[in-house]
């Protein structure tokens, strides 16, 4: 075994057991690693990430685990596999860790380096005033706006979408204070800011903030108005909200950028689909409140017309088939992975009406408001948000 330790006093020895790839991992990184750790001639681990089904991540040279481990994994490239002896003045000392190891030990570590993230400098940058700020160069703040996004990737690859989030918005953050100093560093960081207005949308559509979604890809085609990838996030964030039309008029224009792609034609799909689902629905719903009985006058016909737009405003009564049809209709709509919000036309129901579909949501734990006024007045369905993207 080698000594690695680096007084070369033989604390700490390495064994390669399998070669990494690239180069040695940075100084004041974040790693992140499997470990077991076992006492001196032992079989069964003290401790180990595998055996409780997560990685450890700590930034080397910062004090957050011990000495014997970050001199080890500071030796490591990513990929790599290897042991280390590790004696107790750069493990757990003279005290131990009772019960589980005891005073003195010698302890012996494999792990293996998942990955890393160079930190250097980034922590510096936030420390600065904004004069302090305007003075680091642009080839700078492109490689802590990287470091950034390459750590949020592999949490979002992780679905680690509220944790990916937050680093996404930190590297928004550089660019957008970022004083532009001439066209070329101009047009680098536009091209830069769409790439993260991208990340932030698909991070908010995945977590169904819809909302939030459309804010980012509307940044994004103020750059570039004819991205197909925001103008395909804009239509997916629409089409949950259930506004059907402008989430077809989007995708239609991602379409015609990329007409082969599967996603695009597959969101469409199922927009065009839940847009025929809500016209049966009202047309079901209209039927059961404003049929009218087989050969009536014109008469007839204008006295039953009074009649029922006198009880539209009064009327408390709901029939059976309309409470069966409201909880059929919901709870389809509850189950749809796709729809976030589903809009009705409230200005065709009776008060009671209007009561069972409140009634009906809260029983199937949806939201349910109605918004606008007059011939715009809509009851909005919508489910219950995750919690919330910061």
């Amino acid at each position: 075994m080698e000594d690695i330790c680096p007084d070369k006093d033989g604390g700490i020895l390495k064994q390669l057991l399998k070669h990494g790839s690239g180069p040695v991992v940075p100084p004041g990184s974040l790693v992140r690693i499997h470990f077991n750790g076992y006492l001196e001639y032992a079989d069964e681990p003290f401790d180990s990430t595998r055996l409780q089904g997560r990685e450890l991540r700590f930034r080397l040279g910062n004090g957050e685990v011990i000495d014997g481990q970050d001199v080890a994994v500071s030796t490591m490239r990513k990929g790599e596999v290897s042991r280390f002896l590790v004696k107790p003045e750069y493990a757990y000392l003279s005290m131990g860790v009772p019960p589980r190891i005891p005073p003195n030990a010698t302890v012996l570590f494999e792990i293996e380096l998942l990955h890393f993230v160079e930190q250097a400098g980034l922590d510096d940058y936030f420390s600065m005033t904004e004069e302090e700020k305007r003075n680091v160069a642009f080839s700078d703040i492109k490689k802590l706006y990287h470091s950034i996004t390459k750590e949020a990737k592999h949490l979002f690859q992780e679905d680690r979408i509220r944790q990916a989030f937050p680093k996404y918005k930190k590297a928004c953050s550089l660019l957008e204070n970022r004083h532009i100093k001439d066209e070329a560093e101009e047009k680098e960081q536009q091209e830069l800011l769409v790439r993260v207005y991208l990340n932030m949308a698909l991070c908010c559509v995945k977590q169904s903030h819809s909302g939030r979604a459309i804010s980012y890809t509307r940044k994004c085609l103020d750059i570039d108005k004819e991205n197909a990838k925001a103008l395909y996030l804009q239509g997916k964030a629409l089409h949950q909200q259930g506004e059907f039309e402008r989430a077809k008029d989007f995708l239609k224009r991602a379409q015609r950028k990329k007409p082969k792609d599967r996603d695009v034609n597959a969101e469409l799909i199922k927009v065009e689909e839940n847009m025929a689902k809500c016209r049966i629905m009202e047309k079901d719903m209209c039927k059961k409140m404003f049929a009218n009985p087989r050969g009536q006058t014109a008469k007839e016909k204008e006295a039953e017309d009074t009649k029922i737009e006198k009880a539209r405003s009064r009327s408390i009564d709901v029939t059976p088939e309309f409470r069966q049809l409201v909880m059929e209709k919901l709870q389809a709509f509850r189950e749809d992975e796709d729809l976030m919000e589903i809009p009705m036309p409230s200005f065709q129901f009776s008060v009671g009406e209007i009561d069972c579909i409140m009634e009906t949501a809260e029983s199937l734990d949806l939201e349910a408001k109605v918004r606008g006024e007059g011939n715009r007045a809509q009851i909005r369905v919508m489910k219950k948000h995750p919690e919330a993207v910061h």
